[in-house]
Formats: structure tokens, sequence, C-alpha cells
């Protein structure tokens, strides 16, 4: 998802451990732990809604095309018949 590098990452540490202090750190890991816990929960969420919505939709797709399919079987049966009289 993210592309860090370790260099990236203990940049971004040296800027927590400046900005919160030794002291806050512990809580802002675990609020961001929180926040990107959150984040993956809601993500996971909509894929599967968007799968579920997928999903019916092709149901319904399907159960067109096999109506479609009927209809042409059905007309077609009435052209070999008309041809047969």
């Amino acid at each position: 998802m993210f592309d860090f590098g370790f260099n990236e990452l203990l940049l971004l540490s040296i800027l927590i451990i400046i900005f919160f202090g030794p002291k806050e750190l512990p809580v802002v890991l675990r609020a961001i732990h929180n926040f990107f816990s959150k984040l993956w929960v809601y993500s996971k969420e909509i894929r599967t809604s968007i799968e579920s919505l997928v999903d019916d939709a092709d149901i319904t797709n399907q159960k067109e095309l096999k109506e479609v399919k009927k209809e042409i079987n059905r007309i077609t049966k009435d052209i070999d018949n008309k041809n047969n009289e």
C-alpha cells in the first residue's frame, strides 16, 4: 500500500519523537495503530460490499440471459413449426 523504505521510516520516527516527545510516543503509536486498523476494517467492508453488488449484478444478468435464451428457443421452435406446416 505505502512504499516506505528504511530511510523514510527512520525519518518519520525521528519526527514523531521530536514533535511528541518520548513520553507521549506510546500514546501516539497506539493512536496511529487504531487509525490504520479502523481504516483497514472499513476498506474490507467496502470491498465486501462492492463484491456483493457485483455478484448480484452477475446473477441478474445471468437470469436475463436465460430468459432471452428461452425466448430465442421459443421463437426458433415457432419458426420450425411454421416451416414444417
